[in-house]
């Protein structure tokens, strides 16, 4: 007779009691095709946009699923950071950001899909979606994305993001029509709502244009979007700048010159119609100055600004 060594076996039974497919609860699984990401990868463009479908099972008619709450951690932060001479990545500069939480009709089957924003620092990202059945066992799938950067040195952040117009009902809740200048994420409405955190981050929100004029940008405290939150001190400003004057700019003392020479729109808190090519100059509540690019307005299938972003770390 051959005897199992106690470690093997305690080691063993470490391994069943981890695997999350023999715990009691939902059952989660994410749906892989061309278009859907079904597991953990490499990007290779800053803000890029990843489409996933998630899959969820009651483990019994007894309790259904109720509730999915999906969470999003980036280490470092989403902020960009100046880079200390030795730094080592861990869980000191994380920052987590609630995507998406929902209570479900109780039932026994649910399938979510979204295009969901990617970071724009360097650095990693860790998806989670959890599902919580009414006896509150939780079912969990997850998986992370990694950018990597050759200009995480530099004194600015720059960023090129597309914020898409926004629809009435619940065919537009998950455009993704707000963002955030600093981490340069953009966010659906359903991230919003009820999240307070994601709130007090976000700077800008496309505002529709009409059938003879452009879309325009408006600061989250402008009075006529009537945001059901108080919104972030954000000043957006005009400029007369080229696109050579936009590329040429890269310090942040620059970026506070060209703030201070810009002016104020009509309605301080909004552009009004842009064009292509116009350049914005803006100043957050934290006091850091930085210059948005129009590089393109994007008027057929889904309207979109395709936004070139500069910012003092």
């Amino acid at each position: 007779m051959r005897f199992r060594p106690a470690s093997l076996l305690l080691f063993s039974l470490f391994l069943t009691a981890c695997e999350p497919s023999l715990q009691s609860g939902p059952r989660v699984e994410f749906v892989g095709s061309s278009r859907f990401n079904p597991s953990d990868r490499r990007l290779t463009t800053a803000g890029d946009t990843i489409a996933v479908k998630v899959y969820a099972e009651a483990e019994n008619d007894e309790a259904p699923l109720n509730h999915l709450v999906i969470r999003v951690r980036y280490t470092p932060r989403a902020r960009p950071i100046i880079y200390p001479a030795l730094y080592k990545e861990d869980d000191s500069l994380a920052f987590e950001l609630v995507y998406l939480d929902t209570l479900l009709a109780e039932t026994g089957q649910f399938a979510f899909q979204s295009v969901q924003p990617a970071r724009t620092t360097a650095g990693k990202e860790t998806w989670q979606y959890e599902f919580t059945d009414t006896k509150g066992n939780r079912g969990v799938r997850s998986f992370f994305l990694r950018l990597g950067r050759t200009d995480s040195a530099a004194a600015f952040h720059s960023y090129t993001v597309p914020l898409q117009a926004p629809l009435t009902g619940a065919a537009g809740i998950s455009r993704r029509t707000f963002l955030a200048l600093r981490e340069g994420l953009t966010l659906p409405s359903f991230s919003l709502r009820r999240i307070p955190e994601n709130q007090r981050m976000t700077d800008l929100v496309y505002v529709p244009g009409t059938t003879t004029a452009a879309p325009g940008l408006a600061t989250t405290t402008d009075a006529a979007l009537k945001l059901p939150w108080a919104g972030r001190a954000t000043q957006i400003r005009s400029t007369t700048l080229t696109a050579n004057d936009f590329t040429n700019a890269t310090t942040a003392a620059q970026f506070t010159t060209l703030f201070n020479q810009s002016t104020a729109f009509t309605t301080a808190t909004r552009t009004g119609p842009l064009t292509k090519g116009q350049i914005l100059a803006f100043r957050t509540p934290e006091n850091k100055d930085g210059l948005i690019l129009v590089s393109d307005i994007i008027t057929t299938g889904i309207r979109t600004l395709v936004l070139q972003v500069r910012v003092a770390k």
